[in-house]
């Protein structure tokens, strides 16, 4: 038996899984990584600390499967940051992380802002700029630790860092060059790296291949840490939702993803760049196929959930969360559409989709002395659903196709169904929990045979559809025109209470 095997690289958890040719995990792995946080802001990763944990979790698939036959090696990892590597392909510095705020970054975003740079960056890769970007990771070393900007020879996302050690080849792919300095219509960096002041970084960047391209082979060093056959064929690294895109089999345009885990994320695949004035949201190029995904990613997902939930631990609470969902579905379906004009606007950590807005905070409108907890439970299931929505809206308009659901809340029925009736469309949930790991190992079969990738990514499983009903779905639009309305007036009202405080 000849097996695939799929790596993900997460911020927080690694995970491996081992995949016979009808994709049944035969094997897999997982451990835990460590994020470095800082009181103002700063996000950071020691990537010798990431190797080796990855190792680890490899080797742990390696003794699960000895004797089998290892076909290939895919990986898809966390994206964006700033990991610099020097001209031996290992690391400069602790990795600067997506997720990372620093103050000295936020300014200089700002900055930039104001330059008009940002408006450049968003015609070329149809993305609004985040502090956690490569550009504004050189941009901070460059000014704060000259000595160590000097020794970067390589500026590499997570995976890449990974598919270094595991072949000592370094390359990243079309999906992890994206942002932003990729010409997405171009297929090439573009002019964003002169607008970011980034020329100085240009060598650095790898030049972009294909996910399906092999990377190089397991080294003896990276056999021995890891168990694994010497010689193995590795894929390059891509993107972590790209990977779960092609794991569902997603490539035309149109098709569209949810995930509703603690945050949200919204992906739908266009075959052309919007270039939005200013730029919203973010876009990156497919894994395996000449299409773009436009990633929404809302702040708030299931944690609005679960932070409802935990205000009414002896009426709400329970031994998992299964049974936590239970009993407040209990009380949500005894209330109509609407809530009874009970409105959730989910902004519990800010806003950066379809709109952002960091001081933004979630809010209750339209409550009585008659409001009840099933009211503000189904109010906090809807808003989520809204934002979704919202996101969908932003780009164009609802699907016109039934979108895939994944996440920790796709586990809740009630919420799927209210999810399809806002949306106007059938929502299709797998149970599959893998997505990432299986499609990696797909992409990394496919450098090896020559196959279609997203050929591969069929396998049996059953698939949950919760469909639409047009009768439900014409009651949310009044409901959902009021939380737009709220939505928009809530931003004015944030930005006059900031005023004071000179924001």
């Amino acid at each position: 038996m000849t097996l695939s095997i799929g790596l993900d690289v997460g911020t927080t958890t690694i995970k491996a899984a081992a995949y016979d040719a009808a994709g049944r995990a035969m094997a897999r792995a997982e451990r835990a990584t460590l994020v470095l946080r800082s009181a103002d802001g700063s996000n950071e990763q020691d990537p010798m600390a990431v190797w080796t944990e990855t190792a680890a979790c490899l080797k742990a698939l390696a003794r699960q499967i000895e004797g089998a036959d290892v076909g290939s090696l895919g990986i898809c990892a966390q994206g964006d940051g700033f990991w610099p590597l020097d001209e031996r392909a290992q690391p400069v510095r602790h990795a600067i992380l997506w997720s990372d705020t620093r103050p000295d970054t936020a300014a200089d975003l700002a900055q930039l802002r104001r330059a008009g740079a940002l408006d450049i960056v968003g015609r070329g890769c149809d993305t609004a700029l985040w502090p956690g970007t490569s550009a504004l990771g050189w941009r901070w070393l460059r000014t704060h630790e000259p000595t160590s900007a000097a020794k970067v020879a390589h500026v590499v996302t997570c995976g890449d860092w990974i598919g270094a050690q595991l072949t000592g080849a370094v390359a990243t792919d079309f999906a992890n060059a994206s942002i932003p300095f990729m010409d997405i219509e171009r297929r090439r960096y573009g002019d964003a790296i002169m607008a970011l002041d980034c020329e100085d970084m240009r060598a650095a960047l790898p030049a972009p291949r294909k996910a399906t391209d092999i990377l190089g082979e397991l080294t003896t060093t990276a056999a021995q840490q890891t168990g694994l056959p010497q010689g193995t064929p590795v894929s390059v690294a891509t993107l972590d939702i790209a990977a779960m895109i092609a794991g569902l089999g997603l490539s035309k345009p149109g098709d569209a993803m949810m995930i509703l885990g603690t945050t949200a994320v919204v992906t739908i695949l266009r075959d052309t760049a919007a270039g939005h004035e200013p730029p919203v949201a973010a876009a990156a190029l497919h894994a395996t196929e000449d299409v773009i995904i436009r990633i929404l990613a809302p702040s708030t997902g299931a944690a609005a959930f679960d932070w409802f939930a935990t205000l009414h631990p002896q009426s709400l609470g329970g031994e998992s969360a299964g049974a936590i969902a239970d009993k407040l579905n209990a009380l949500v379906r005894e209330i109509p559409i609407g809530a009874n004009g009970v409105t959730f606007l989910p902004y519990l950590n800010g806003e950066r989709a379809p709109f952002v807005s960091p001081a933004i905070r979630a809010s209750f409108i339209g409550m009585s002395s008659t409001s009840t907890k099933g009211e503000l439970g189904r109010a906090v299931m809807e808003g989520t659903a809204y934002s979704l929505r919202h996101c969908f809206e932003t780009e164009g308009g609802l699907p016109d196709v039934p979108v895939h659901l994944t996440g920790g809340g796709a586990r809740n029925p009630v919420w799927c169904q209210i999810i399809a009736d806002v949306m106007g469309q059938d929502v299709l949930v797998k149970p599959a929990d893998d997505l990432g790991l299986w499609g990696a190992s797909c992409i990394g079969r496919a450098a090896v045979t020559g196959e279609n990738a997203i050929g591969l990514t069929r396998r049996q499983g059953q698939v949950t559809r919760y469909r639409c009903d047009a009768t439900a779905h014409a009651a949310y639009e009044g409901p959902y025109a009021r939380y737009t309305m709220l939505s928009d007036a809530m931003r004015g009202v944030q930005h006059a209470l900031n005023q004071p405080k000179g924001d």
